[in-house]
């Protein structure tokens, strides 16, 4: 349906991902972005960042909006319940307690390299598909989902 409302646009995905899903469900061919490579879709520049596992799935991605500093997170961070669409306040909390009731999140031993890495980044907006967007120190938020996820993991064990 989209792709007939804007028949010059094309699905752009990490590579893996559209080996193992978008090839077979796509109106026509995605665009298969490489790990790291950067789309310009005129006044944003998107860094497509392969994310295997994190939150799930061995296709994770997420994207990082160079111009703006915002962080397309895609189900991490996850929370439930009516929010603001965007706020400054605690993101963390609500999306340990949806993780403690849906245990959607695969807990690697990378999980939490890979939460660093996207904290690297300092995204000042996170863009979180299930839960409000927040605005501020995006890194603190990430490693201390990092420092949070590796104790879930240990206390598992």
């Amino acid at each position: 349906m989209w792709l007939n409302a804007a028949p010059d646009a094309q699905v752009a995905y990490g590579a893996l991902g559209c080996d193992i899903s978008l090839n077979d469900l796509c109106d026509r061919p995605p665009r298969a972005l490489q790990d790291g490579e950067v789309l310009d879709i005129g006044g944003h520049r998107l860094r497509q960042i392969s994310t295997p596992h994190v939150p799930h799935g061995w296709e994770a991605q997420a994207l990082f909006d160079e111009t703006t500093g915002t962080l397309l997170c895609g189900d991490l961070l996850t929370h439930v319940g009516y929010g603001p669409a965007l706020t400054s306040g605690d993101v963390l909390s609500p999306a340990l307690e949806a993780e403690g009731a849906f245990r959607a999140t695969a807990m690697a031993p990378h999980t939490g390299a890979v939460l660093r890495s996207l904290g690297d980044l300092e995204p000042t907006t996170l863009a979180i598909m299930h839960g409000s967007a927040f605005e501020g120190d995006g890194r603190s938020v990430l490693y201390d989902m990092a420092d949070a996820y590796e104790a879930l993991a240990a206390a598992a064990i």
